[in-house]
This record gives C-alpha cells, sequence and structure tokens, in this order.
C-alpha cells in the first residue's frame, strides 16, 4: 500500500516482550529514512586499517552480510547453520541495534543474504548451503526490509524452491542483479566455482504463510558460466556500479561493470584480485551505498573489515 509517497509493509514489531501488529514505513523507489550514510566513526575501521567488532554475543559465524536500505547507518548480517531463522543488525558503530525473525521458517544452512531496491528496499535470506551435497532443493526468502533498529517478526514473504540441473550442490553466494530480474547463485567447490541464475520473482506474490498458494515459487537453477574461484563463501553486486565482488577464504575478486560485455563475458576475464585482512574466517562480501567493499568472519565477536581496494 502506497500513502503520500511511502510503502507500507505489514509486520509484527516486539516491543517490551509483546507483540504489536502494525504498519512499518520505508520511503518509496529506496530512498532510506534516516538521513546520513555507512560511515563509520572510527577512522580507522572506515580506512580499512582494523575490523569493527559486532556486539553481540549470539552472532558468532557472520555468514552473510548486506547493508540496509531502510537505514543507511546499519547493516545486517547472519549465522550459519545452528541457529533460529534470524537477522541480527548493527549500526556503524557496531552496536546491536535491532533482530530480525522469520515467522514458520527453519535455517538449514543459511549461507548469504543480499539487500536490493526493488521498488522499495527489499531483502533476500539464502539457505543454500550443502556440505554433504544431499539436499534436492534449497530455499530463498525474499522480502521488504523492516527498520533495522526493531525487533520485527516478518509473517510475509516469498519462498523460493531452487533445484539445479546436475542435482544437489553446496552454495554460499548470492547476489541480485535487479536490471536483469535475476538472483546469482555460485556454487562453492575445492578448485572451482559454477555460476547458475533464477528469475527474480515479482513483488506481490507474497504471503502471509509459506503455506498458503502464491507464497512458494518453484524455480530450476540454470547455469551460467564457470570461474577458476576455489571456495567461494559469498558475493555481491554493488549497486552503485554494477561491479561484482566474490569473495573465498584468502581474497576477493573484482569483476567490473561494462556497459559493451554482458556478466557472461566479463566472468571470462581476469578479475582484479585483492588480499583480504587477517581475519579468523571470511565468510561474507557486501558493498555499501559509496561503493566501498567489507568482509566479515566467523569469531566472537564477530569482525568486520573493509578491504584496502587500490584505485
Amino acid at each position: 500500500m502506497t500513502t503520500n509517497g511511502f510503502t507500507h509493509h505489514l509486520s509484527v514489531t516486539i516491543c517490551n516482550g509483546t507483540l504489536w501488529l502494525g504498519l512499518i514505513a520505508a520511503v518509496a523507489n529506496g530512498a532510506a529514512t534516516n538521513a546520513g550514510a555507512w560511515e563509520p566513526k572510527n577512522k580507522p575501521v572506515l580506512a580499512g586499517q582494523i575490523a569493527l567488532e559486532l556486539d553481540s554475543p549470539t552472532l558468532t559465524e557472520s555468514s552473510g552480510l548486506a547493508f540496509s536500505g531502510v537505514d543507511p547507518q546499519c547493516v545486517w548480517s547472519h549465522n550459519d547453520s545452528g541457529d533460529k531463522a534470524r537477522l541480527y543488525a548493527f549500526t556503524v558503530n557496531g552496536r546491536h541495534c535491532g533482530r530480525l525473525a522469520l515467522r514458520g521458517v527453519k535455517a538449514h544452512d543459511w549461507e548469504d543474504m543480499a539487500s536490493f531496491d526493488d521498488d522499495g528496499p527489499r531483502l533476500l535470506v539464502a539457505d543454500v548451503g550443502d556440505n554433504d551435497s544431499r539436499r534436492q532443493s534449497v530455499s530463498m526468502y525474499i522480502f521488504d526490509e523492516p527498520s533495522p533498529r526493531a525487533r520485527t517478526l516478518v509473517a510475509s514473504f516469498q519462498q523460493l524452491v531452487v533445484r539445479y540441473p546436475g542435482g544437489p550442490l553446496n552454495c554460499e553466494s548470492v547476489a541480485v542483479d535487479v536490471p536483469r530480474r535475476r538472483i546469482l547463485l555460485l556454487a562453492k567447490s575445492p578448485l572451482m566455482a559454477t555460476m547458475f541464475e533464477v528469475p527474480l520473482p515479482k513483488r506481490g506474490n507474497a504471503s502471509e504463510s509459506s503455506e498458503l498458494d502464491g507464497s512458494v515459487i518453484q524455480v530450476d537453477a540454470k547455469r551460467v558460466q564457470t570461474l577458476a574461484i576455489p571456495l567461494a563463501t559469498g558475493m555481491d553486486l554493488c549497486a552503485k556500479t554494477g561491479d561484482l565482488w566474490i569473495a573465498n577464504y584468502l581474497q576477493a575478486y573484482h569483476f567490473p561493470y561494462s556497459e559493451r560485455l554482458p556478466l557472461e563475458t566479463r566472468l571470462r576475464q581476469m578479475p582484479g584480485i585483492v588480499e583480504l585482512p587477517m581475519l579468523k574466517q571470511v565468510e561474507a562480501i557486501a558493498v555499501d551505498d559509496q561503493g566501498r567493499v567489507w568482509v566479515t568472519s566467523e569469531g566472537r565477536p564477530a569482525k568486520m573489515q573493509r578491504l584496502t581496494v587500490a584505485p
């Protein structure tokens, strides 16, 4: 529903232990509700010299990372397997400021997430991990982004059930390509990475229960390209530049945008390679609203650090 330039999203917010059903307003067309940008006050953190500690005792393996489209001074993250179906939000100082849970969803192996603008800020969470290659299908959840400065129970979302053409695969990296209406998935292996794509669904199919018709979308992944990137753990598309970034445990791979060349062609070219900071184990990568690249690592506390990229 849109009124006075605002798109309103149905959600459940927890205040003082009580559930409140209400409307959370987000500015239409992806504009942020709060002024400012992702700009850590700690200058060494902003310069990439030291890591930002994410202050939550329950976030021990930051497996996904995405910058908020509702509040640019916040970032979302989540654990790997073993946690509940929830996201954690943090401020530019690393303070834990909010939490989001998906109603009725079990987190099997959440490996990545993405934020994007599609007629308003949206989030995608990817339950696509499969270390033993046994899952016949994996799931991704798409929903309107609520305020990262609240405790929210999301009851309305789209669930994409994905099958790969050759059988089960382990994937830890996803990105959303809004202009081409597709979601990219990068399967992980010790030597190579294989990219697949599935259609990005239109808005309006969400239901208040994943068991109701229209909320579950069955899709078959289509192979895009094989890359010589071992053990890929994260991926993001920069909304500002169109550049694609992929991370593994040691390096980040940069595929610059080109108006002349489609992504499939650029993936066959030599990427730029950036050494990662000395963190315990890098599991996620994301690009902020200024085009700066950040990674997160497992550990307690979880740590987030900017990459030092040569101009």
